[in-house]
Formats: C-alpha cells, sequence, structure tokens
C-alpha cells in the first residue's frame, strides 16, 4: 500500500480539526472553563432580576441562572449588559445565555433561539393608584405611556395604540425609556400616564411599594419568558430545556416564583409558540 503523502496527512488532519471545531458547541466551552456566563439587566427593581444597594444580582431570574449552572456542574457568571444591546451582545460571545426577563418573540427568534417557557411575560398596564382616570385599556386613548427601549413592549404598545384609532378613540402616545427606574419616576411625577411591561415585573414593583400602583389587564397579550441561546448551540439548548423541564415538573420552578413573585404562574406550555 502506498503511503499518503505528508502534505495530504497535513491536510486530513486540518480538515478534521476543522470539522470538529465547526461543530463543537458552547455547552462544551462551559464544562472545560467551569464556568457559565448569562447576559442580564439588572438596573430595575423587580422581581425578575435586580441589583441591590451592594451591587448583588437578585430576583426569579437570578434563582433559576443558579440552578442551571448548579446542575451544569459550573460556576455562574452573570454579565450586565444595557438591554438595547443585549442580543448583540450574546451573539458576539460575550455570554453564552441570556435570562434575564426576556420575552420570547417570533423577531427575536428570527436571531436567537428559545428555551422552554419559565414564566408569565404577558403584558399589562399599571398606572399611579391615584390615578382615578385609568381603570381599563380604553381609558389608555389619548394618554402618554412608557415602554422600555429594545423590548418586544415597544411593537407591541403601538399595535395597541393603532388598534384604539381604529375604534375611533384617541391613540395613545408611546414613549421610550432606557431603563425601568426611569419609567416609573416620570409616571410618578406625571410626565407620563401609564406603563407598559411584563405582569411579573410590574408585580415586583407592587410588592416593593404597596398601594404605590394598579395593574389595567385585558390589553390582549399572551406570551412568555425564554432563555436566549446562539443559533448553533443546541446542545447548551438542550441542557437548558432539559433543566427547566424537570424544575418545572419537581416544583423548584413553582417555589422560585412563590419566594419572588407571591405565587407560581400559571401552567406553561413547553413551546413559547404554543397557545
Amino acid at each position: 500500500m502506498n503511503a499518503r503523502p505528508p502534505l495530504l496527512k497535513t491536510l486530513a488532519s486540518f480538515c478534521l480539526c476543522f470539522a470538529f471545531a465547526a461543530h463543537a458547541d458552547t455547552l462544551d466551552d462551559v464544562r472545560q472553563r467551569g464556568t457559565l456566563t448569562v447576559g442580564v439587566e439588572a438596573g430595575g427593581a423587580g422581581a425578575i432580576i435586580s441589583s441591590e444597594p451592594g451591587g448583588k444580582i437578585v430576583g426569579q431570574d437570578a434563582d433559576l441562572n443558579a440552578l442551571i449552572a448548579q446542575k451544569l456542574g459550573v460556576k455562574l457568571e452573570m454579565v450586565e449588559t444595557p438591554w438595547p444591546g443585549i442580543i448583540p451582545a450574546l451573539l458576539s460571545k460575550r455570554f453564552d445565555m441570556i435570562m434575564s426577563g426576556m420575552t420570547a418573540t417570533k423577531a427575536r427568534a428570527e436571531r436567537v433561539n428559545f428555551s422552554t417557557p419559565y414564566g408569565d411575560a404577558s403584558l399589562v398596564a399599571a398606572a399611579t393608584a391615584g390615578n382615578a382616570a385609568i381603570k381599563s385599556p380604553d381609558d389608555l386613548a389619548g394618554k402618554t405611556i412608557g415602554v422600555l427601549l429594545g423590548t418586544n413592549t415597544v411593537d407591541f404598545a403601538k399595535g395597541f395604540a393603532a388598534k384604539m384609532a381604529a375604534k375611533n378613540l384617541a391613540a395613545p402616545t408611546v414613549k421610550t425609556y432606557d431603563d425601568f427606574p426611569s419609567m416609573f419616576v416620570e409616571m410618578t411625577n406625571k410626565n407620563i400616564d401609564a406603563v407598559m411591561l411584563p405582569r411579573p415585573i410590574m408585580g415586583g414593583y407592587m410588592v416593593q411599594k404597596p398601594g404605590a400602583f394598579k395593574i389595567i389587564d385585558g390589553l390582549g397579550d399572551k406570551s412568555y419568558f425564554g432563555v436566549a441561546i446562539r443559533k448553533e448551540d443546541t446542545a447548551l439548548l438542550a441542557a437548558v430545556n432539559k433543566i427547566l423541564m424537570d424544575a418545572k415538573a419537581d416544583g423548584t420552578l413553582a417555589a422560585v416564583q412563590k419566594k419572588w413573585l407571591g405565587a407560581p404562574t400559571a401552567a406553561l406550555p413547553d413551546s413559547w409558540m404554543q397557545p
């Protein structure tokens, strides 16, 4: 048998190494380095995720991030990132995944994959408790609504405004903010009339300031929180899905939600795309 020329051996070895690298998954990297890095935006004061005065990141998602890292057998590092740039930062590999109260949407799913839902992210409006002019969704006609920049709430609020106009009601004005605290300061100062955000996040603010706010239901949204993971990281997605599904089944997720939200959310579907 003729021996393979040295050049062909080198090329073959290179191709094998390249093929292995091309199919390597971030899950392998996480286990090799011993740390799971997670992108978060903890600038608010809600129960989903927030920063304590000393800088410690706490909340439902902080506990669930710790659970995932524990089940993977690695340490956890949460990387603070401004919300508008958090998906670009994931795609540029600044961290391994995002678990920070992110709603799974079709638009985002064009860029990332989402895990099985771990929370109800349906949108509500909220106003100060003393605002007698706002009691129902129709009362938002002609009002100014604050929403967080870079979230699905922006598009939903614009669609909500269009529906109001179609009902011959004055369309509300949608104003965007970089963070939740700024929105609430503006509403408290009566510079805006209401805010629009996921129910669990609003619930966290209401727990911290009892009697200060009221929720306006009936906006017509049904959505879920999911972990965002790069498209190519299918092994990491599968591992995260298994951990979350086990947490749903054994009551761990319900316990975390009760701790931070006061009660577990309603039953969740296996996929965020299910009704």
